[in-house]
């Protein structure tokens, strides 16, 4: 009789401890979905979000520069608008970029620069001196990092979707094992009651 007893208590003792790891299993892996879509969002918000608004501070300075040509070559805000331009591209850089991003992104440097030079040049010469054909060039140029800024764009937008269907599929993950769980404690539950009080007695 002690002997059954025993057994029952052990029996008893490994239920719980297995309802136990059970709860501190799927603990874990909630907690691990929740830091997933947690680190998803500060990405949605940091890389693509704030990135956005950079993207469209820059568009908005170099509207301004390519709308003002032949006469922002010559005027001192055009100082003020590269120092905010390079200002932009600093903390563009500082986000986190995808492969083709940074791709692009190295595209924008090169025509900043190769803008920049020829704004230089341009600035040199007499108003009598300046072309169709040397404001050609500039706007040309201009166009090309307006087509980087595009691209810049939709990769934000398509990587912001991306990150909100890994969030989406993350929660969805977490919804099915917290539902599973629920029934395997119930289970549990019901396997642990019969354990304790329909365990057959031994004579």
């Amino acid at each position: 009789m002690a002997q059954a007893s025993l057994f029952q208590k052990l029996r008893t003792a490994a239920a719980l401890i297995f309802v136990f790891l059970l709860i501190y299993g799927t603990n874990r892996l909630d907690n691990h979905h929740f830091e997933n879509v947690q680190h998803i969002m500060n990405t949605v918000y940091q890389d693509r979000v704030v990135a956005q608004h950079y993207i469209y501070q820059l568009s908005n300075l170099y509207r301004q520069k390519n709308e003002g040509v032949p006469g922002s070559l010559k005027a001192a805000a055009a100082k003020g608008i590269n120092r905010q331009i390079d200002e932009y591209i600093g903390l563009f850089s500082t986000t986190k970029l995808t492969s083709k991003e940074a791709q692009v992104f190295q595209m924008l440097e090169k025509n900043n620069e190769e803008l920049r030079v020829l704004e230089t040049h341009l600035a040199t010469m007499p108003d009598n001196g300046l072309s169709e054909e040397n404001i050609s060039q500039f706007k040309a140029k201009a166009d090309m990092i307006f087509e980087n800024l595009d691209s810049l764009s939709e990769i934000q937008v398509n990587e912001g979707g991306r990150l909100r269907r890994v969030a989406q599929e993350s929660l969805d993950t977490n919804s099915f094992f917290s539902q599973l769980e629920l029934l395997i404690l119930v289970f549990i539950g019901l396997l642990v009651q019969v354990i304790i009080f329909y365990a057959p007695k031994i004579d």
